[in-house]
């Protein structure tokens, strides 16, 4: 008896009718979500409600299977899973471009990393949706309909709706010109970032008959009886305001911090806050401006270098991944990924340029890409080297703040190790003259502020993503060297800079060479140099002010105080 009454309640709950708007109700809550977050004008959250609210409906009114119609809206629902999760971890924003592009420019051990500590976070969104598709699979094999009347109203209904809602998006973009359907209609603005990032993919397969006959026609200004060597340290997810030679408090660079010789550029910010976009501005001529379609036609540092006579090499701490860093790294003579010998350590870096060296090239060119400070930040360091501590935590969380700091600092420690470890190599190699140059790909959000953020690569980038070091060594044949490197780097060391468009620049100044690809206008070796405006690449490969990237207040806050010096 009491069997059936629990049966009875639930078929009089779960009707076709109630079950078609709970499920409405459902796929509507990104965008729901969105019309919050992204300060959308009331006209705009019209348009990011009804357009939506009737194309679904009017979609799930087609077949008198509602259960069936529940699953092929399969898509909608990962894609809503998605979004939800994204807001959950950067409070902001629709799946980006670069979102869908970390997937394929990722390795599978750093995914890991990520998805295993936001894994509850997901199990949690997934479970909001999965009853509806239970509910779906029970009413399909049990042939329960939508009633003929329902549906013939609520397809006029739902077409009246998305009309007035396709209406209302026209009027938002008609009364702002910022606003357009395409980037601020969920899940339009979701499926054209997947196209851009698809035709991304296609693009850059043919990556390499695009640059086949490239050319920088790069020439070297120094006399061939010059031994020198020049070492390009990439590191990554390291933020400038966790470095002691920096400003940090904590001893997070005890080498590099006793050397009177180091040039710590403090004001260095990124121009992105993704692996796959910034490491190719650092190792190529261009800038966020024509970034867009440029770079599926050049060639890297490397081939610059090349062609000024280098012998050139790539050490890299990270997978390849078809991506632009792959391809500029073999442009090298020498290629050399030690991932693939079970190395996870930096440190594990400096061996094979031991034995890179032991070649003893007159003119050597070597980048090293470092894992640096990725998440899971306490992987970064063999648990001997726990300085910092407790370092321990479980998953990602705020609750977890000084557990993941500590971890973080003592990824730095590493990362200093590395670099003291390539100097000492420089001072001891016999060169006539020889450079180090270090920066990382972007930042990190560390909790830092109210926002409660955590890791990089949001839609939109906070200044601690793109605040970043910048760290020059010259060897003691600078001091006399007559294009006066030494004496103008050391002048310009307060200035701002753009890490993006000063890597390429400073590296060939350094090295005295030049190239009809570029002025070097962004060079700290020159005495002429003039902070750049400040910018960054967007999601659709824009380059856009800091306002216009996401930058808040806070942001701009932090900003201030490392232009004017100030610690916080």
């Amino acid at each position: 008896m009491k069997f059936k009454r629990i049966k009875e309640f639930f078929h009089r709950i779960f009707t076709p009718e109630t079950v078609f708007f709970g499920f409405l109700i459902l796929l509507l809550i990104p965008n729901i979500l969105l019309s919050y977050t992204e300060n959308l004008k009331p006209v705009a959250v019209a348009a990011n409600i009804l357009a939506p609210l009737g194309v679904y409906a009017f979609l799930m009114t087609l077949s008198k299977n509602l259960g069936r119609s529940m699953w092929i809206f399969l898509p909608i629902v990962l894609l809503a899973i998605t979004q939800i999760v994204l807001l959950t971890l950067y409070g902001r924003s629709v799946i980006a471009v670069d979102m869908f592009l970390n997937i394929t420019t990722t390795n599978g051990e750093e995914s890991g990393e990520l998805f295993g500590s936001i894994f509850p976070i997901i199990v949690l969104v997934a479970m909001l949706y999965l009853p509806s598709l239970i509910v779906g699979v029970w009413m399909w094999k049990k042939n329960i309909h939508l009633p003929s009347m329902f549906r013939r109203y609520m397809r006029i209904i739902s077409m009246i709706v998305a009309l007035n809602g396709i209406a209302c998006g026209f009027i938002a973009g008609a009364t702002d010109h910022a606003y357009s359907m395409r980037n601020d209609l969920y899940p339009v603005n979701a499926a054209y970032n997947m196209t851009l990032a698809a035709k991304h993919s296609y693009r850059i397969a043919d990556h390499e008959d695009a640059v086949r006959d490239f050319r920088f026609d790069a020439v070297c200004h120094r006399p061939d009886s010059l031994k020198e060597l020049y070492v390009i340290v990439i590191g990554e997810t390291s933020r400038a305001d966790n470095w002691q030679v920096c400003g940090y408090t904590r001893e997070t660079n005890p080498l590099l911090s006793k050397r009177t010789d180091l040039l710590a550029f403090r004001k260095a910010l990124s121009e992105s806050n993704t692996t796959h976009k910034s490491v190719p501005l650092l190792l190529s001529h261009l800038t966020a401006e024509n970034y867009g379609d440029s770079i599926y036609n050049v060639r890297s540092i490397i081939t610059a270098f090349k062609e000024a006579g280098y012998s050139t090499a790539f050490i890299s701490n990270q997978t390849p991944n078809n991506s632009f860093i792959q391809f500029f790294g073999e442009e090298a003579d020498d290629i050399d990924y030690i991932c693939q010998h079970g190395s996870h350590c930096d440190t594990d870096l400096l061996p094979h340029l031991d034995k890179l060296l032991e070649k003893g090239n007159r003119r050597q060119l070597v980048i090293i890409h470092g894992y640096g400070s990725h998440f899971s930040y306490r992987d970064r360091y063999p648990r001997s080297e726990a300085h910092f501590v407790p370092d321990t935590y479980k998953e990602m969380g705020v609750q977890w703040k000084a557990e993941l700091i500590n971890a973080y600092d003592n990824s730095i420690l590493m990362t200093d190790r590395l670099l003291d470890g390539v100097i000492e190599r420089l001072e001891n190699s016999g060169a006539d003259l020889s450079a180090m140059i270090f920066t990382a790909d972007h930042g990190e959000d560390l909790y830092d502020d109210g926002r409660g953020l955590l890791l990089h690569s949001s839609p939109c980038p906070t200044f601690y993503q793109l605040h970043v070091p910048f760290l020059v060594w010259l060897s003691p044949g600078f001091a006399d060297e007559p294009t006066g490197v030494r004496k103008n780097l050391t002048a310009n060391i307060n200035s701002g800079l753009s890490s993006s468009l000063s890597l390429f620049d400073t590296a060939m100044d350094i090295a005295a060479i030049t190239t009809a690809r570029s002025p070097l206008r962004w060079s700290l070796a020159r005495p002429d140099y003039s902070a750049p405006s400040r910018c960054y690449l967007n999601d659709h490969n824009h380059s856009v002010t800091l306002r216009q990237s996401g930058f808040i207040d806070i942001d701009f806050r932090h900003l201030d105080d490392m232009e004017s010096g100030k610690s916080r």
